[in-house]
């Protein structure tokens, strides 16, 4: 019985479009500025659970949104001080160091990621 009932509200069209929503109301989406010169934001994400060549098995892509020009930079986990030591190598040393960056991953990796860019750079961190 618990099975039908549950199966039948899942496939109930009315209630489907009347049911109380449980999360916060979405937000209005912002669109991202434009930027004014190549390498000034960036776009970073990875490409995971790729076959295993070499002990690597994921990319870290990270594009400029200006020109769209993109490194792939291969991983063979995703810690973020290799992450942050292959970055500073491959791309900050290219392009300098972008205003702004757009990423889809959690707050800890990103703090943890950039706090290691900054030490490589010898940039101290004062933090209030």
């Amino acid at each position: 019985m618990e099975e039908w009932v549950r199966n039948y509200v899942q496939t109930c069209d009315t209630y489907q479009r009347n049911k109380t929503t449980r999360h916060k109301k979405y937000g209005k989406l912002v669109p991202l500025e434009i930027p004014s010169w190549p390498w000034e934001q960036i776009f970073m994400d990875f490409i995971r659970d790729l076959p295993n060549v070499k002990g690597y098995t994921q990319y870290c892509v990270i594009v400029d949104r200006f020109t769209k020009m993109a490194h792939f930079i291969p991983l063979k986990n995703r810690k973020a001080k290799e992450l942050a030591l292959i970055f500073v190598r491959k791309v900050w040393r290219l392009h300098g160091l972008a205003k702004s960056v757009v990423s889809d991953r959690d707050m800890l990796f990103m703090s943890s990621f950039w706090s290691e860019v900054m030490r490589l750079l010898e940039v101290e961190l004062d933090t209030s």
